[in-house]
């Protein structure tokens, strides 16, 4: 897909199927996170963009999987932002801070 119409195609979209023509729906590659092999559900990220009107609507691509069954949902720029700064709240509820040391 080297010969894409779109000359604002992004640098990170995997070029796929589906972003080939207008309202094109870009996607990043999907990263993992915390993969052990462990897990019940297994949780990869991404990015996504869809051109479509002036201000094309994007932000982070969650899939969640659980053996073969897997759901993509894209989640807006503005949710995506939030989720960042309240999960990092919430996550530093639930690990213990490590020791300061006070200097003497």
């Amino acid at each position: 897909m080297n010969n894409l119409p779109n000359p604002l195609h992004p640098s990170w979209c995997l070029r796929g199927p589906n972003c080939a023509g207008a309202g094109d729906l870009h996607q990043s590659r999907l990263i993992p996170a915390a993969a052990r092999g462990d897990e019940l559900f297994q949780v990869r990220v991404g990015l996504w963009r869809m051109d479509v009107g002036p201000t094309p609507p994007s932000g982070l691509l969650l899939e969640l999987s659980a053996g073969a069954e897997s759901d993509c949902w894209p989640i807006d720029l503005a949710q995506s932002r939030a989720l960042v700064h309240l999960s990092g709240r919430l996550v530093r509820r639930l690990a213990p801070t490590p020791a300061r040391h006070v200097a003497a």
